[in-house]
């Protein structure tokens, strides 16, 4: 058996990681026992542990190369212990909303350690509704964000009492490689050295040709790169994280989807770039130009599920320089469906050329490139990004899930950090942002909610005229 390594699409998760910059993602889990007053720490470990241990990765840890030359391998942890993985917290008083988002930032603000697998739980109880909650952290080499999502039908059960669900076999079928010997080790590293600059000359090449018979043909029209204005949140980031969330009704997205013919990512995309819109102009720092974000786009196939990252980031406006709502929203809908396409026709953006680099150079050009700069060659002021979640309620051991908030990477250069989750008729806003450069943060998430009911009073207002 061959050792498994990690794939380009990794390189920015392991090299991009430094004393202020969390490669990790977090989902903070809401939780409701209803009347199982039994439920508790060691109930939700015996849960949780039975079938994480059945997946083979969360098992695995990194086998790193010397100076980071070369992307890491996947290994069997020999000294694997579900201890070290679950642990408890409790809220201070009075257990509010507030108070958990900021011991959620407190438990966040800390490496995961690359000498054991790349994850950890958190039962944190004391909220103020008698309830608790789960800070699950895990690197973002592991997965994506639909890999996570996928991982929810693997923990939760769908009724109270239903029994653990079976797991793929697929996935409980998967194994690590061996740890290489060190002439192999060696020997790979060289070969992606030796090979780098012409990697790096036919991706350039590639572009060209692509841009010459996409002007040519009409089929693709090339996109021209849009500037990225500066903000007092594109900046130099620190090691501290805050957090803030909300949710909205997911029937309202859809309904202002359909009204207006574009898509929920669409309406989504429209509802942050109306909130920071408000947000900026409220401490007259709009820009007059656009700010910018860069989407994920999926690449993986249909029906695939597996724990992995298989996706690719192109930019687009967040039309904040429009005035007109609506206007907005199809400015943003035309461009993000340009954008989509685009991706699927092979055009290459700032991801896959760094996909070409070892960690070390990834790692260096971080450390020595300014915040401000960073932003404007990756294409965005903030990240958006959204995952879609179960339709229907799940449970943990007995205890529903009332939401899952998530918790997502600050790349340097970027104070705001927005991800959504759809779980069960609504929408979960998770904003992680650095406590030094956005100052009120939860007024975001008010403006998220005051946005969604400017367009659903757009629809209702349509709806009677016609």
């Amino acid at each position: 058996m061959k050792p498994t390594q990690l794939k380009p699409q990794d390189v920015l998760f392991i090299g991009g990681e430094a004393a202020n910059v969390y490669q990790h993602t977090a989902g903070l889990v809401m939780l409701h026992p209803g009347k199982r007053t039994e439920f508790d720490f060691e109930q939700l470990r015996s849960a949780m542990g039975s079938r994480l241990a059945q997946i083979p990765q969360y098992r695995w840890r990194l086998h790193e190369v010397p100076l980071e030359l070369d992307l890491p391998y996947w290994i069997e942890d020999e000294h694997f212990c579900l201890d070290n993985h679950f642990h408890r917290i409790a809220l201070p008083a009075p257990g509010d909303h507030q108070a958990l988002a900021e011991v959620a930032s407190y438990l966040y603000c800390k490496h995961l350690d690359r000498s054991r697998p790349l994850w950890e739980t958190w039962y944190i109880e004391g909220l103020a509704d008698g309830g608790c909650a789960l800070l699950v952290k895990q690197h973002h080499c592991m997965m994506d964000g639909e890999g996570a999502s996928s991982l929810f039908d693997v923990l939760f059960e769908h009724t109270p009492d239903a029994a653990p669900p079976a797991i793929d076999p697929s996935l409980t079928g998967v194994r690590a490689g061996p740890k290489p010997a060190p002439w192999q080790e060696s020997l790979n590293t060289a070969l992606h050295l030796y090979g780098l600059p012409f990697k790096i000359g036919r991706e350039v090449a590639e572009l060209a040709s692509n841009a010459i018979k996409n002007r040519f043909t009409r089929a693709h029209p090339p996109r021209d790169k849009a500037p990225v204005p500066p903000t007092f949140f594109n900046a130099d980031i620190g090691r501290d994280r805050g957090l803030v969330y909300g949710s909205l009704s997911l029937a309202d997205i859809k309904r202002t989807k359909d009204h207006f013919g574009v898509t929920v990512n669409e309406v989504i995309l429209a509802i942050v770039s109306s909130s920071l819109r408000d947000y900026m102009l409220a401490r007259d720092a709009l820009p007059a130009e656009s700010l910018r974000t860069f989407i994920a786009v999926s690449l993986r196939e249909e029906q695939d599920d597996t724990f992995s990252n298989k996706v690719t980031t192109q930019g687009v406006t967040l039309a904040t320089d429009i005035d007109d709502p609506v206007e907005r929203l199809k400015a943003i809908a035309e461009e993000t469906e340009q954008a989509k396409a685009a991706a699927h026709h092979g055009d290459k953006g700032m991801m896959e050329f760094v996909q070409l680099m070892p960690p070390a150079l990834v790692h260096l050009l971080n450390g020595l490139l300014p915040g401000d700069r960073i932003a404007e060659m990756m294409g965005a002021n903030v990240i958006v990004s959204s995952v879609r979640g179960s339709d229907q309620s799940l449970y943990l051991g007995g205890a529903r899930v009332e939401a899952v908030y998530p918790m997502s990477v600050l790349t340097p250069g970027g104070g705001i950090n927005i991800t959504c989750v759809s779980y069960a008729g609504e929408v979960h806003f998770g904003i992680t942002i650095d406590p030094e450069l956005v100052p009120e943060p939860w007024t975001l998430i008010d403006g998220l909610r005051d946005s969604l009911q400017v367009y659903t009073a757009l629809c209702r207002r349509r709806r009677r005229r016609s």
